[in-house]
């Protein structure tokens, strides 16, 4: 008779012996099989000599095809439950991973998995121990201060709505977190004149002296009837870092998380030759740029009044000047410039709702014209 000693799971050896006539595990297992009493994982092996001798994972002794065994259960070291080092594929939450197989050393896991930080995480953002996506720059940036310049996935108006988008966040500018946009349409300045004889740029200044970006001989008239005009362009914005265009529905979501513009990157708004005229407020003659938001409601971008720059074939005028009005949605941070009969604190700052405007409507009425855009081809909101 040969006295077999089965290593339960989690059990010292010979805590568990009985005797058997067989060369197998005996009545209290299966022959040649797992033993089917304890918590441990037993096969029986051929040691050569007295037949089959049992094999458990978790008695401490490291058997034949083990790797390891440090008598435990804790997936958590440097030996898990199935006798082998911890592994990003081995189906378990081992050694470091904050979920199974992701996390930690391991690559990151997916939306909603178990986190600790944003390393941790396909998405970058870890928000109460779960995988999840910031709805802005801004609020990865508060999560992750170490967070630099980049596209990430945001997603602004939370689960159920709009899917995740990728934008390009800038980290360090005035603070940080800014979602950088351009303005797709045309050549980044949408602009109106009365004609290609008596434009838009016709005052004597630079005409697209604050679009840094681009030279006046550069920029194309998107309206040039021969007369005058009143039109309303809807405008369309894309991912700088890539060209992706954003749909309707994905800027309306922007909008929810946005009410900053960057005082770097101001709003502008530019008229020319109105000969000191109000359309605003009179209707009479004059040129106009208004943005209109979401809800519908229009925003004057040019009060006050331009001058007199030259007739339909004696211009510009000498030292002519043109209206420009740069906004920002801090009062400090909007100005005037040029000939516009108004001073610094006349403009109030953009309201949150225009941050990022649906539309752009454009009146000439009295020849020259009218230009809208931005200071920098890629702008900042947050």
């Amino acid at each position: 008779m040969i006295a077999v000693v089965l290593a339960m799971h989690g059990c010292a050896l010979g805590e568990g012996t009985f005797e058997s006539d067989s060369p197998g595990l005996g009545s209290g297992g299966e022959v040649d099989g797992a033993d089917t009493q304890g918590s441990g994982t037993a096969a029986a092996v051929s040691d050569g000599e007295s037949g089959n001798i049992p094999v458990t994972c978790g008695d401490g002794v490291v058997d034949p095809g083990e790797q390891c065994d440090d008598g435990n259960d804790d997936d958590t070291d440097a030996c898990t439950r199935q006798c082998q080092p911890p592994s990003c594929d081995d189906g378990l939450l081992s050694g470091g991973e904050t979920d199974v197989d992701c996390g930690g050393s391991c690559p990151g896991c997916p939306f909603e998995g178990q986190c600790v930080g944003p390393e941790d995480c396909e998405t970058g953002f870890c928000r109460d121990m779960a995988c999840d996506y910031p709805t802005s720059c801004r609020e990865l940036l508060e999560h992750d201060p170490s967070a630099l310049d980049g596209v990430f996935m945001i997603d602004p108006d939370g689960p159920g709505g709009v899917d995740p988008m990728g934008v390009s966040c800038d980290m360090s500018t005035d603070g940080g977190g800014w979602i950088r946009l351009s303005l797709q349409n045309s050549d980044g300045v949408v602009v109106a004149q009365d004609s290609a004889g008596n434009p838009w740029d016709k005052c004597a200044d630079d005409g697209a002296g604050y679009f840094a970006w681009i030279d006046e001989g550069t920029i194309s008239a998107d309206i040039s009837p021969g007369g005058s005009l009143d039109e309303e362009v809807a405008l369309s914005y894309q991912n700088p870092a890539d060209g992706t265009i954003y749909s309707t529905v994905q800027v309306e979501a922007l909008r929810s998380v946005v009410s900053e513009l960057s005082p770097s990157t101001r709003m502008v708004a530019m008229t020319a030759d109105d000969d000191n005229n109000d359309w605003h407020t009179d209707m009479m003659g004059g040129h106009e740029v208004y943005v209109r938001g979401p809800s519908g409601d229009l925003t004057l971008l040019s009060p006050g009044t331009n001058g007199e720059c030259g007739g339909a074939d004696d211009w510009p005028a000498a030292g002519s000047m043109s209206a420009f009005y740069l906004w920002s949605h801090a009062a400090d941070s909007s100005v005037v410039a040029g000939t516009t009969g108004l001073t610094d604190a006349d403009l109030t700052g953009l309201p949150p709702a225009v941050v990022l405007p649906t539309s752009v409507r454009l009146v000439v009425q009295t020849g020259g014209g009218v230009a809208f855009g931005w200071e920098q081809q890629v702008f900042l909101v947050r």
